[in-house]
């Protein structure tokens, strides 16, 4: 009986729908075509970097939502924004990715640190805040930056 190509010493029968390597049931993906290894399961790059005009517009919606509306809630507070600033941030990040639909890229982040920016300068929040906040914009958003 052949054995997993990622795990060796396991013995199975199911391959790959696309590159025929056998795979274990750790290793298997679902996928419409059947069961595919990891490798080839895995989505290419361009699918969660690359943005559309229209994606980029809901992300911004989204994102300034939440960048004005936690700006204002903040402000009536009095407190030291800059200790939250980066949660603020965090939150407005996750917003833009949702917005898109999940994208993530430089793109993305830029977005979301232009919301945080208008909406922390609508607030009347101090710079370090602002600051905070693209610091978790980018956070949120960075882990496909450098490949």
């Amino acid at each position: 009986m052949p054995e997993c190509s990622f795990h060796p010493g396991v013995e199975t029968e199911v391959s790959c729908m696309e590159c025929g390597r056998y795979i274990c049931p750790k290793d298997m993906k679902i996928t419409p075509v059947g069961y595919k290894c990891p490798v080839c399961a895995k989505p290419a790059r361009g699918q969660y970097i690359y943005i559309k005009p229209k994606q980029a517009f809901y992300g911004a919606l989204a994102g300034l939502t939440v960048s004005f509306a936690g700006a204002w809630i903040l402000s009536g507070f009095r407190l030291p924004f800059c200790l939250i600033g980066l949660f603020w941030g965090m939150a407005v990040g996750e917003a833009v990715r949702r917005g898109s639909g999940g994208h993530r890229g430089q793109a993305v982040a830029l977005i979301g640190s232009a919301c945080v920016v208008f909406g922390g300068l609508a607030g009347g929040l101090d710079l370090l805040g602002i600051g905070l906040g693209i610091a978790g914009v980018y956070s949120v958003l960075s882990w496909s930056f450098g490949k």
